[in-house]
């Protein structure tokens, strides 16, 4: 039986799925789904995709149930290069965007009106159950503040920081790995853990790709197919594994020696994935993300720098030196790169007329480092960019504006953005809590 996997961009062997080539964008190695594909196609299996998180939903003061949400069209997939135009401060076209905020600079950031209003910030006593206000309170008591984002499952579980959530396809449970040195499962319909997994080391990354789910560990990375339950161990690895990707029939494993370790999908049943090389001697420190985008692979690092990979060579043909500090996410959007950092700043990229890539936009955001970046469509069909920074909120902006249409709040740093289908965001956080948000979707358009 065939199940149709919503990943973008991939070519050649398919891990034992079809593959569609229409997704609009790609993020961070941990997503399993396109986030700006506005469809969530359906399966060709008889496991619903239209996951039941709303049939018991997580209940908090203030917070309103999601409603149902139909889904919406997709784009077609971005390839970096000319033309890129990533306008500050464009006028928005749409009533529904809500108020403007103030000017964003390249400088100092983003100034709102908006974040002068207790309303936008969540109420620490009603963090922590001991609000005596209610509606009397001046600050926010919810998790988030923009229309149509609603939590709608609290997972409780692991201990620590949460390193990977994937939801393979054609299957109705949710896997997470935590440096807790545990990877969970969960029940789609229930919300229920129902099965814990003793790692006995600590896990760096989790993704899946179509039904294969990949685990990375110390000097290894599992792979586990949820159809057929084939476990397998894939050597070659040198250091823990902090992050992985898929593209072209190719799993990309980077490490904390600053290698990235190549597998190539076969056909053969008994050994699915054969290990290809090892691309070496480029990064000085540990692999910490990758995004794929065309007929490239990018990976960012510790050592500051953003590599560009041709996917056909395997060969290094740029590398990207802007940061200053720590690469922590990358996020591929129309035909620009977005990246990430510890330095505080998240910084947009395009090509310029000799195909050199070029910061053309730096957002510095003066009082945290930014830790995730994420991308998905809004009730309007507009792409949005969920930015999650060390003070534990995440910011929620109009792409290409970077104007601030909200937040999400969270007790800890929120390491882990994933999106999944049908408006779908799961968050992991340093704490070790795993929330499920549900973005309602409004009429297509």
């Amino acid at each position: 039986m065939n199940y149709v996997a919503p990943r973008r961009y991939s070519q050649g062997r398919n891990f034992g799925v079809k593959r569609q080539q229409d997704f609009a964008a790609d993020v961070v190695s941990r997503r399993p789904y396109a986030p700006y594909d506005n469809t969530m196609r359906k399966s060709q299996n008889k496991v619903s995709r239209n996951l039941v998180w709303t049939s018991k939903e997580y209940k908090s003061p203030e917070v309103n149930r999601p409603r149902k949400y139909e889904a919406n069209g997709s784009t077609k997939p971005p390839v970096l290069g000319k033309g890129c135009s990533v306008v500050p401060n464009q006028p928005r076209k749409n009533a529904a965007y809500g108020p403007r905020s103030l000017p964003i600079s390249d400088t100092r950031g983003p100034v709102s009106r908006a974040n002068s209003s207790p309303k936008n910030i969540v109420c620490k006593y009603w963090k922590a159950g001991s609000c005596k206000r209610g509606e009397q309170c001046q600050f926010l008591h919810s998790w988030s503040c923009f229309p149509g984002l609603a939590m709608v499952a609290a997972l409780e579980g692991h201990k620590k920081d949460i390193k990977g959530i994937t939801l393979p396809q054609g299957s109705d449970k949710l896997f997470s790995v935590s440096s807790d040195g545990t990877l969970r499962i969960w029940d789609c319909h229930t919300g229920q853990c129902v099965h814990t997994i003793n790692l006995q080391a600590e896990a760096g990354s989790l993704i899946s790709e179509g039904p294969w789910v990949f685990l990375g560990l110390q000097n290894a990375v599992k792979a586990f197919n949820v159809q057929t339950s084939k476990d397998l161990h894939l050597d070659g690895v040198v250091g823990q594994v902090h992050a992985m990707t898929v593209a072209n029939g190719m799993l990309f494993a980077g490490t904390s020696s600053g290698s990235i370790s190549v597998w190539k999908a076969t056909d053969s049943e008994s050994d699915p994935f054969k290990y290809l090389t090892s691309l070496e001697g480029h990064h000085s420190g540990e692999v910490t993300c990758f995004v794929v985008g065309g007929q490239l692979l990018y990976s960012g690092s510790v050592d500051k720098t953003i590599k560009v990979w041709d996917l056909n060579t395997l060969q290094c043909i740029m590398t990207l030196k802007q940061h200053t500090d720590t690469v922590t996410s990358l996020l591929c959007w129309d035909k620009c790169l977005i990246s990430s950092s510890l330095d505080g700043t998240i910084k947009v990229w395009a090509c310029s007329e000799n195909d050199v890539l070029k910061v053309t936009h730096t957002r510095r955001q003066e009082q945290s480092v930014v830790h995730a970046l994420c991308g998905m469509h809004d009730a309007e069909a507009k792409p949005i960019i969920f930015c999650s920074y060390e003070n534990g909120t995440v910011g929620i902006d109009d792409l290409p504006s970077f104007e601030e249409r909200g937040k999400m709040f969270s007790t800890h740093t929120i390491s882990t953005l994933t999106v999944g289908p049908g408006g779908l965001l799961f968050s992991g956080d340093k704490g070790g809590n795993l929330r499920v948000w549900s973005l309602a979707a409004g009429p297509k358009v």
